[in-house]
């Protein structure tokens, strides 16, 4: 087996063994195929590679230059960091194919990263931009009930996507969500989502449905699933429209459905339930984002105390 035939065989391995998310395998690919091209480049090229050749080529001190590289090529600490773990994955694949005798990337000191504070929008802002939607229009409708839901359930892009008719209890006020790893949980949906919804399955989606035999909830003006694409457009349009100015992104608005639970006191696991999160290490960046909001706020009265 060559290099090129691990890496084919270690997607393979992860779509088999690791059940991971389409998006996940293939950002793990990516970095695996950059790792690869580049102990290609430090071994000048060379093609003749065999069983016994990755224990002498893929060693520590190749890791230690690749991550120089990647940030001598200005990659921010989380991109490395992403990149390592994607090839302490890989490695642990040719332990396990007995490719390797020992996994060198155990030896690693990973770089540290400050905690990044996504971005959000504020109450007034989220409220400004779902109201901005054409609610006389069919494609309006439908955007206000989308946004919304996207907003008050912390839901993914992917997961708005995704979403089909019957994925929606009006009466006891809960979506069904397929998130990551096609693992299934229930948000509660507010009165403005449930409202907004009924709006579009009563007046806007008998207008857009081409076939009774279409499932999906949101659909586009040819009657097919609505894409992130065709979501990404209409978000994009209508905050321009509005002057927000703010490098805004689709999972802005999950972002801001966190960082707003946790300024009102929710509990951080409860957040960790609604967003889908299976390690509450990645929910506890919100708990760090509040203590921001909340220093803003102390220095804010301080200024206009000493005024």
């Amino acid at each position: 087996m060559d290099l090129d035939d691990s890496v084919i065989c270690f997607k393979d391995y992860l779509y088999s063994e690791r059940n991971l998310a389409v998006n996940t395998i293939e950002a793990y690919n990516s970095d695996i195929l950059q790792f690869v091209s580049f102990i290609k480049e430090v071994s000048n090229n060379s093609d003749d590679w065999n069983d016994t050749s990755f224990s002498s080529v893929i060693t520590i001190d190749v890791i230690d230059e690749f991550i120089i590289h990647l940030s001598q090529n200005a990659f921010e600490n989380t991109s490395i960091q992403r990149k390592i773990s994607s090839v302490s994955l890989y490695l642990k694949f040719l332990k396990l194919e007995k490719l390797i005798d020992e996994n060198p990337s155990r030896f690693l000191i990973r770089p540290r990263s400050g905690t990044r504070l996504p971005l959000y929008l504020t109450v007034e802002d989220v409220e400004r931009f779902i109201d901005s939607f054409d609610a006389q229009k069919p494609c309006g409708i439908r955007d206000k009930a989308l946004f919304e839901l996207m907003y008050s359930c912390g839901l993914r892009v992917s997961e708005i996507c995704d979403l089909t008719i019957d994925d929606i209890f009006i009466d006891e006020k809960l979506v069904k969500v397929t998130g990551k790893g096609d693992k299934q949980r229930f948000v509660p949906m507010g009165a403005r989502a449930i409202q907004n919804i009924t709006d579009y399955l009563e007046k806007s989606r008998p207008q857009l449905v081409k076939s009774i035999k279409q499932k999906a909830l949101f659909l586009n003006f040819r009657g097919e699933r609505i894409t992130r694409k065709g979501i990404w457009k209409n978000l994009k349009q209508n905050m321009q429209l509005l002057g927000i100015k703010k490098e805004v992104t689709v999972h802005t608005l999950r972002h801001s459905f966190a960082t707003h639970l946790v300024q009102n006191g929710a509990d951080i696991r409860y957040v960790q339930s609604f967003l889908g999160h299976k390690n509450i290490n990645t929910t506890e960046i919100y708990a760090h984002l509040d203590m921001h909001y909340i220093k803003e706020i102390y220095d804010k009265v301080n200024n206009d105390a000493k005024v």
